[in-house]
């Protein structure tokens, strides 16, 4: 659904998790240092896969902060799901007993769910346990994190759980983007989550596109993804009412854009005709033009067909004068909630006039041949960004976001 209406879409909060950051000030401090959180995998055995690397979220009690009682039968995924949600509402400064429920959306992107709960119990129903576990089966399903946030905060308005693979949570968003334009939803709870498992493990190993060692997006030497897990969810909210209660907006929304490669399950359109067409797609709809972005969050897998053809599409729409960066190469792919944590990432350097860096990256690809923000991040004016998700499937989804503060009438924010 795209509309023609007035009402403009604002960031006014955001939490998230990962590999790298237990909350946003630490994810902020570790994306701007080109922190690498990707290392041994502790969740499972991964004696049988090529890889025994990935983006692990280290902490030795989630749930610590929760009423034992409230998350006895929630995932992993869904707990993550619950932390980021908190501080993003937290963040927002919305009073919920003042607001009116029904119009607050919860909008998310769903990936392997509640997996990992799902492969201990069968492995605890196999060893011969009498114990009852079943419970936690309540939780497998990857929309189960939607209910539980709309139900923990009583909000009372449109609830959707998106999956389309790896750009799940950044369709969510533009999901999101859409209800709020409408003027259907003043509000709405959005972004995505996503814990490793084996079966994700499973199916990656047997592509063979899986990497033995951190990633290493755009470089010669790249040899495969980095699985992650984490969550980052985003408070939308139309600028008037985020204006009308003295919220403190972060940045905007412009628009974003889906469509479909209709090429292949699991490899990109070759001539890339896809991705270009979502991004010119983004830049119609959100009236901003090619020369405009002045950074692009990209997919950056680190697999030799993806780096290429992202590139190769990067520069057919916007051209070469611009800075590109992948984030997978410090908290890995984390599959579901990958867009949103991307999303984060480019509201963040937007805020912090700052482009992230893409860590390993050594030895330039000849086919890869954009400036990526090799090892270190970089100060830099930055206007509009875009933040590009490729799933399989050929499931391909770009946002376009802009700076508050080039709006006299906006205040820049900061969480």
């Amino acid at each position: 659904m795209h509309t023609e209406a007035s009402q403009r879409v604002v960031v006014t909060g955001v939490g998230i998790i990962t590999s790298i950051g237990l909350s946003c000030s630490e994810f902020e401090t570790g994306l701007f240092e080109g922190r690498c959180g990707i290392g041994p995998i502790t969740l499972f055995d991964t004696s049988g896969f090529t890889a025994g690397v990935g983006g692990q979220v280290r902490h030795d009690n989630l749930a610590t902060a929760f009423n034992p009682r409230e998350i006895k039968r929630i995932s992993r995924c869904d707990l993550l799901g619950l932390i980021a949600a908190r501080e993003a509402l937290t963040s927002s400064g919305v009073d919920l007993d003042l607001a009116d429920r029904e119009r607050i959306g919860v909008v998310l992107g769903g990936g392997a769910g509640g997996m990992l709960e799902w492969e201990r119990y069968r492995r605890r129903r196999w060893s011969g346990s009498k114990r009852n576990i079943s419970s936690k089966l309540l939780s497998a399903s990857p929309c189960t994190l939607t209910d539980l946030i709309a139900g923990h905060y009583g909000l009372l308005g449109t609830r959707a759980t998106i999956t389309t693979a790896c750009s799940s949570s950044a369709t969510s968003i533009g999901y999101g983007f859409d209800l709020i334009r409408s003027g259907d939803q003043q509000m709405v709870i959005t972004g995505g989550s996503e814990s490793l498992s084996e079966l994700t493990f499973a199916g990656f190993n047997a592509l063979r596109v899986m990497s033995s060692e951190a990633c290493r997006p755009f470089d010669r030497n790249r040899k495969g993804l980095s699985l992650g897990e984490g969550a980052a969810i985003l408070v939308l909210e139309a600028l008037d009412h985020a204006m009308a209660r003295g919220a403190n907006v972060l940045a905007e929304v412009l628009g974003y854009a889906i469509n479909s490669d209709a090429y292949h399950m699991t490899s990109p359109d070759p001539e890339a005709k896809g991705m270009q067409r979502v991004m010119i797609q983004a830049l119609a709809r959100s009236k901003v033009t090619p020369e405009q972005i002045d950074y692009v969050n990209a997919h950056g897998t680190g697999t030799q067909i993806n780096d290429a053809t992202e590139t190769a599409a990067i520069k057919s729409v916007l051209g070469r004068d611009l800075a590109v960066s992948s984030t997978k190469s410090m908290v890995g792919h984390c599959l579901g909630a990958a867009g949103a944590i991307e999303t984060v990432a480019t509201v963040l350097a937007l805020i912090r006039q700052m482009a992230p860096p893409t860590i390993h990256l050594e030895e330039a690809d000849p086919d890869c041949d954009l400036d990526y923000v090799p090892g270190c991040a970089r100060s830099q004016a930055m206007r509009y960004a875009l933040s590009n998700s490729f799933a399989f499937g050929g499931n391909n989804t770009s946002l376009v976001l802009g700076r508050v503060n080039h709006h006299p009438h906006q205040a820049q924010g900061s969480y």
